[in-house]
């Protein structure tokens, strides 16, 4: 890979969430309980609810890992919310090994919620280490490092109103050229 390429446009992701919303219109109630994991998931949960013409509940769980693609992860933040018996929607920016996304459904069935369904804008599949099932998938990706709509590297990026893949190799070594050309990819199509 040569430099930072676009992977989704702004419009784009803002069209995969309407239809997102859409598939959940005959499930989200009242009731339900939207649980965001901190902090990818933060634009697109926020355009997700917005969607949505019921009031929902919103809560979030925040994780770290002890060592990378380990499998081990330590609770940095839990629910202020009681699940007891409610309907839970699990949001991530990225799904990848699963590890993370099993922990965090066995750790809300433990606060006894009745249904936990997983909605995820980015499903990286090739990564998956345990086999776990997504119940709502804005898009299936092969990239293998993904930047932008909340999605950071060492906290930058976040912002960007499209996606951008890039190559960690290269974003590392390539200092502030690389950082500006990144961020000049993942603004290109809102200067039209």
């Amino acid at each position: 890979m040569n430099g930072p390429k676009l992977h989704r446009t702004a419009e784009e992701i803002e069209q995969r969430i309407d239809a997102m919303a859409e598939e959940l219109v005959d499930w989200v109630d009242v009731d339900t309980v939207v649980v965001g994991v901190l902090k990818g998931c933060l634009p697109f949960m926020a355009d997700l609810v917005r969607r949505f013409t019921v009031p929902v509940e919103i809560d979030f769980l925040a994780l770290s890992t002890f060592v990378p693609d380990s499998g081990r992860v330590r609770l940095t933040r839990d629910l202020s919310i009681d699940v007891t018996g409610r309907d839970v929607l699990l949001v991530e920016g990225v799904v990848d090994t699963g590890f993370r996304l099993d922990y965090l459904r066995r750790h809300l069935a433990s606060h006894g919620a009745a249904e936990v369904r997983v909605c995820t804008l980015f499903d990286r599949a090739d990564r998956r280490v345990l086999p776990i099932d997504l119940d709502h998938v804005g898009f299936d990706t092969g990239a293998t490092f993904l930047v932008g709509f909340g999605l950071d590297h060492r906290g930058e990026f976040r912002n960007l109103p499209a996606v951008v893949e890039v190559d960690l190799t290269e974003l590392d070594r390539g200092g502030s050229e690389m950082v500006d050309a990144v961020r000049n990819t993942g603004r290109a199509d809102t200067r039209n």
